[in-house]
Order: C-alpha cells, then structure tokens, then sequence
C-alpha cells in the first residue's frame, strides 16, 4: 500500500453519553496532482486512486514554470504570453475537516516575460525578465480570490534574475543588474514591506540560482553562494563557498521547510561539464561552506530536490537511475536503477520533475508519459509504488492539498 494511498481511518468510539464520534478519513483523499505537459493544456490526477480528474485545456501555451508553497494554489508561468496563471486544485483543509471541490483558474496576472519563481512561507515571488520588477502573492490571499500582488519590487532595468521573501514575509529581496553585465545580476537589495530599501550586496556575479527557508535565502554566485539572513530588522550578507575549492560556484539552489541547508549545484563555470566541474553539494548554514555528494557510478545530476520532510535529498541522474541522499551524512541511502529512460545527448532534451508529500515522491517520466510514484521509507529506501500511465509529454509536477499524512473529519 501507498503512501497515499493510506486507508481510511474511523474513529468508531463514542463517548460516555453514546454521541457518535466525528468519522475521520486519510488527509491523502484531499491530494491531487496536477502535472504540466509540452502541449498547451495540465491534468489533474487523484493522488489517491490514480484517476484523473479533470484536463485543463486551452491554456494560453504550454506552461513554462510550475510551483506551490503550501499546496493550496499552484502558480502557472506562461512566459511566451506574459501571463502567470493561478490554479486552485480544489483540495485543502478547512478548520481540521477535509474538502474536496471542483479544480479551477482562479485568475491570471500579466507582466513580461515571466522567469523564475519561488516561494518562502506562504508568500509567493515571480521574476519578470522583461520589466525588471518582482511581484509577491499570499497563497492565501489568492485563494480566496485576491488576485493582484501584495507588493511589487522595483529593481531598475530588465534583467534576468529572481526575489524572494523572507520566511515570515517581513521583508523581501531581489536581484539588481550588474553594470558591467547587464544581462547577469551581481547582487542583491533587500526592501522591507513598504517597499524601503533597507540593504544590498553586490558581491556575487553571475547571480543564478535561489531557494529560501526560515534558516536564511540563498543566492547562487559564480565564486559560491549568497546567504541573507536577517538580524531582527538588519539584513546580514554571508558568503558561502565550497570547502576544497573556491572555483565552484552555485547555480541551483533547492530548499525545504525543516531543513536549515540546501542542496546545492556546482560548477566550475566555463568548463566542459565533467564529474572535475559539476557535483551536487551541501550548503551548510552553520559553517558556511559548500561539501559535496558523491553520485554513485561516476553519475552526473540530472535534476534533483529535497524531499516533503526535508532530510533526504533525491538526485536523479543523467543515466536515469535515482538516489536518495541522506542531507546531513551525504551518504547515499537507496536507489533505483533505470527509473526513466537516460538524458538524451542531443536533441529535445525533456526533464523530469520532482514533487513530494509525506513519505511519497513524485517524478514525471516525459519520454514515456508515465508519473512514477516513489514511496520512501523512514531509513531513506526508495521502492516504485505506483506507475500512473498518464499519456503525451508530462513534465513539471506539484502536489496540491494536504502534504502530511494525518486525519482529517470528512
């Protein structure tokens, strides 16, 4: 049996006057996939029993970047039409008892070109490359029909880059255009929620790469990483560089609740990419420094992420095996031989994607139209719980609705 696809539990009980006990149900019947594909359209799966629920069709193109913070909306970056898109999976908790509506397009908001999103707490961030400006939402307030940003940064000129709030959304920060190369950022500015600037950095060029959590956010540089923190009200700039050698820098960054550290991946930039140039790592907070993972076999990353409880580390590499890494020993805890078909070295190249709920991963396989389901135990053993032939070319995934496996009162 799956991780989510838990039994249902009955509190058959009643108290001592004989009044019935609220029956309760699995918090993994209020969870539902949706997943992205090449064409212009996204399904939305049953994360329970597998079946799809309903097929979003004519969206303004395919979708270009897919992500939820809390799992109540997912937000849609359609970068060829300006537009990011907001989609209610229609599963959530409400005051301890489970629901389960109808998905729908709560709305859309445009602005040009669309990049990079992220996400820190319950607030949302989009980078739009062209104009500059980095746009907040409260997942939240989005939900309840609040579709216009909470708070715009302003960064100057356009510029490819990425912002982030802070984890209790008191203050928000972005990336400034570096002079001497306008098309990289090589800094970082930090405004408070009336849109004052109250700090910046611009010690790291070549900017790319950002995830957050309550432990600090981390921008990835081409000497390393920028970590920004907060002491009370004051930004702190701390720079984060890999522990045998300074000439790898960082060019993406994954985060998660729970975990203070990031997964982290390096490079020497410039360099053909090599097992000498390119690793996955440990950014350690505490220390400060960059340690890297060894991927069995001589593998390089394809993708990889955290999982939902923040310990383990899942690496798919590019020979489409997969790892799980146990993020505090580095240490590689299980894997999958030939979970996907291997990175293609030339042509269309099509990624998988990651997305989690407790105890469960989820990777998109695009070659073969296939969701796999991957149950991981407690010691970080990965095992094929479920493989959901869902058709065409999907790619980008999230998980909406409740991520924790609890009761939940029908």
């Amino acid at each position: 049996m799956t991780a989510a696809a838990a039994s249902a539990l009955f509190d058959s009980c009643g108290d001592d006057n004989g009044t019935a006990a609220v029956p309760t149900v699995a918090a993994a019947e209020f969870r539902r996939l949706l997943v992205s594909d090449t064409a212009p359209f996204a399904r939305v799966f049953d994360a329970t029993t597998g079946q799809r629920v309903d097929s979003m069709g004519g969206l303004p193109s395919r979708i270009t970047y897919l992500y939820t913070a809390k799992g109540r909306i997912a937000f849609a970056h359609f970068q060829t039409r300006d537009q990011v898109s907001f989609i209610d999976g229609g599963v959530f908790e409400q005051n301890g008892r489970g629901v389960k509506q109808a998905p729908r397009l709560v709305g859309s908001f445009s602005d040009i070109r669309p990049i990079h999103g992220n996400y820190n707490g319950d607030l949302v961030s989009v980078h739009f490359d062209g104009s500059g400006n980095v746009r907040f939402w409260s997942e939240q307030g989005v939900a309840a029909g609040n579709t216009q940003p909470v708070s715009t940064i302003r960064t100057g000129p356009a510029h490819h880059g990425a912002g982030m709030a802070t984890f209790d959304g008191g203050f928000m920060s972005a990336s400034i255009q570096d002079p001497a190369n306008p098309a990289l950022p090589n800094g970082v500015v930090v405004f408070n929620r009336q849109g004052q600037e109250v700090a910046r950095n611009t010690t790291c060029p070549g900017l790319h790469g950002l995830a957050g959590n309550a432990a600090g956010k981390l921008y990835g540089c081409a000497d390393g990483a920028l970590l920004v923190t907060m002491n009370g009200t004051t930004p702190a700039f701390s720079k984060v560089t890999h522990a045998t050698d300074p000439r790898f820098g960082v060019g993406s960054v994954w985060a998660r609740d729970g975990q203070p550290n990031f997964l982290v991946r390096v490079s020497i930039r410039g360099q053909p990419v090599s097992t000498a140039t390119r690793a996955l790592g440990v950014a350690q907070v505490a220390s400060r420094t960059i340690v890297p993972i060894t991927i069995p076999g001589g593998d390089l990353d394809w993708t990889a992420d955290i999982d939902q409880s923040g310990r383990y580390a899942l690496i798919l590499g590019r020979t489409g095996n997969l790892h799980v890494v146990d993020m505090s020993t580095r240490q590689v805890t299980g894997s999958l031989s030939g979970l996907v078909p291997p990175m293609p070295t030339s042509g269309t190249v099509l990624t998988p994607f990651f997305a989690f709920a407790e105890g469960v991963a989820y990777i998109t396989s695009p070659t073969q139209g296939r969701v796999y389901e991957i149950a991981i135990s407690s010691s970080g053993v990965p095992t094929i719980a479920r493989t959901m032939n869902v058709g065409g070319s999907p790619e980008r995934i999230v998980v909406l609705g409740v991520r924790e496996n609890r009761s939940l009162q029908r």
